[in-house]
């Protein structure tokens, strides 16, 4: 009964303090096509996607009655982050289907704006944003009167809030009725204020270099209040201390005076539990690992970056400076990035699967056909050695007085070669170290597909070179050299391809610019750059998200003005908007299952070069 009367009380009370239409809510994913067309024909920035955003924690002021429910923490916000401009996944805010699904095209024409003047002054950046569509688009003024009047009356009364907010709240109110109103207060994005649907936020999920920044302000004010009080000479003592138990002692208690398990283990718990994935994200975020002593197991397991240099690969070079180039000043920076070329530390002869082996012998034997044949062309003016037919007709014909001034008497050897030169660029981040099957992972895939991309091309007498690449850092940009356009594709190259692992992440511009250099020195008319990737550009710091997409755009458009032809071939889980992107539309192609990597590559260099 007890717990009937709780069920029915929680309903009751979370209904009265949140003010939800069920009845009539409307689902991003109906609309969602719909609103990216919109959001492009407003002129929204073609290197967005449009993406679900869930619920997150704001510090707006609460009512009594959400504080006895527990009810108004959280609400999905509509806002930008990298490369995507995130919407709630469902509205109900308004009594009406009509309404709620006129805020959606509402929200999404406000986001296709890309001015910014008042980006740190909460209300005035709305306030702008509201008048310039407005100004540009007329006939949205009626749509927007509608739903101002309706979020006016869902605001709270001023009178009810703290005389702190007051101020606030009155100003947002003026705002929402009139956005032509004069608005003099000062306000950031930390105001307390009830959130308004019509407008947009900022991202609730910052980057590690923003939360680096944050960090390493908290660090200098508390420095800076330290320092502030007159602490003396007076000295501390410290000590370290050691996790590890020296004598993995006894229990010096009884286990059965415990009433439960949940009693013995030291939980934090905050307001959620916290999943794998915010743990994942937490370690992503760090700048270093401590790795404890103590013998601990958990369920997030992590691929740490602290080769051994008696492991690590070798370095050829001591830096290669290269450009990058920053979106949003529109510059391309100098010597932005530091690239070593690398020698990869082969441990073990190459192995290769009796599977794979057949695998390059059928496919080896089609591409045999195509290698070019040496062909001996008669009558010509100039050649290798003297075509004693001609010569013996000549000579036939000036003795009966019928003989030519001009005569071809030589023979010359014709290569039949084909004027390319392919430089393969393979991914070989660590996102390459995830299962696709069994034991079988991304990276022994792309494996067994260098593997028999060069059997084959090698087979067609082709001219082409094998790289693989990966980044930590822009100081720290690793370009492995498989095989060169000079050299011979032979047991060392097998070995080579058969040693590469996963390690650190993907800054793909810097290693296609470097590619490029390669690839255009080379003396042939045609120029085919393949890059071999599973996701998108991304490294720890900024080229994370839009800057390191548009770093990689900038970077296949100087290879094509360069005479490169670059084509993406994507192993991705799922197609993304962002390879149309970077690449151009017919520039790219996405294999669903990549099994069949190891068979469509060479088949796929085939239809590209013919």
């Amino acid at each position: 009964m007890e717990e009937w009367v709780g069920v029915k009380w929680h309903h009751y009370i979370t209904n009265k303090s949140t003010i939800r239409y069920r009845e009539a809510a409307v689902s991003l994913k109906d609309f969602g096509k719909r609103l990216a067309v919109y959001f492009r024909a407003l002129g929204g920035d073609p290197g967005l996607s449009l993406a679900e955003t869930s619920d997150y924690i704001h510090s707006a002021h609460r009512t009594f009655l959400q504080k006895m429910a527990g009810s108004g923490v959280k609400q999905a916000l509509p806002h930008f982050h990298n490369e995507y401009f995130f919407l709630p996944n469902q509205i109900d805010c308004f009594p009406s289907k009509k309404s709620n699904e006129a805020l959606y095209y509402w929200l999404t024409a406000l986001a296709s704006l890309n001015h910014t003047p008042h980006k740190n002054h909460w209300i005035k950046h709305n306030q702008y944003l509201s008048q310039q569509i407005l100004k540009q688009w007329p006939g949205l003024r009626a749509r927007y009167k509608s739903l101002s009047r309706l979020q006016l009356k869902h605001r709270p009364k001023i009178s009810t809030l703290p005389k702190k907010l007051q101020a606030v709240e009155r100003a947002i109110q003026q705002v929402i009725a009139d956005p032509w109103c004069e608005n003099d207060i000062e306000v950031g994005h930390d105001v307390q204020s009830l959130p308004v649907m019509l407008w947009l936020y900022p991202s609730p999920i910052k980057t590690v270099a923003e939360r680096r920044d944050q960090q390493d302000q908290d660090e200098q004010d508390q420095e800076q209040k330290l320092a502030s009080k007159n602490l003396g000479d007076k000295k501390y003592k410290a000590e370290q201390m050691d996790d590890r138990d020296p004598g993995d002692g006894l229990i010096a208690f009884r286990l059965e005076s415990l009433f439960t398990w949940s009693e013995f283990l030291n939980l934090d718990r905050s307001e959620e539990d916290t999943d794998d994935e915010d743990l994942q994200s937490i370690a992503d975020d760090l700048d270093k690992i401590t790795v404890s002593s103590g013998k601990t197991a958990s369920k997030v397991k992590l691929d740490l970056d602290l080769p051994s240099a008696e492991y690590d690969d070798v370095v050829l070079s001591g830096g290669i400076l290269l450009p990058e180039w920053h979106y949003k000043k529109e510059q391309l920076i100098e010597q932005q990035c530091a690239l070593q070329t690398m020698a990869l530390k082969i441990t073990e002869p190459a192995q290769w699967s009796e599977q794979t082996q057949k695998q390059a012998r059928i496919l080896k034997r089609q591409f045999e056909s195509l290698k070019p044949e040496r062909k001996w062309l008669d009558r010509q003016e100039q050649g290798d050695e003297v075509d004693l037919n001609s010569f013996m007709e000549f000579s036939v014909q000036r003795f009966m007085g019928r003989g030519t001034t001009d005569p071809n008497l030589y023979r010359q050897l014709h290569q039949t070669n084909r004027d390319l030169s392919t430089l393969l660029l393979a991914d070989l981040s660590l996102s390459t170290d995830a299962y696709i099957s069994g034991d079988r992972k991304v990276i022994d895939v792309i494996r067994e597909s260098l593997y028999i991309f060069g059997e084959c091309l090698s087979a067609a007498g082709e001219r082409f070179a094998m790289t693989g690449f990966a980044s930590k850092l822009r100081s720290h940009v690793r370009y492995y050299q498989l095989k060169g356009f000079d050299e011979d594709y032979d047991d060392t190259v097998r070995n080579r391809v058969y040693a590469i692992r996963p390690n650190f992440y993907t800054r793909m511009g810097a290693a296609i610019r470097y590619a490029t250099k390669q690839l255009a020195v080379q003396k042939t008319g045609q120029k085919l750059l393949l890059i071999l990737t599973d996701g998108k550009p991304n490294d720890l710091d900024q080229y994370e998200g839009r800057y390191g997409m548009e770093d990689t755009k900038h970077a296949v458009n100087a290879a094509r003005k360069e005479g490169l032809v670059p084509f993406c071939i994507s192993v991705d889980i799922e197609p993304h908007d962002y390879l149309s992107y970077i690449f151009g539309g017919q520039s790219f192609v996405h294999i669903k299952h990549i099994e069949e990597l190891p068979k469509k590559l060479p088949l796929l260099f085939y239809q590209l070069t013919t």
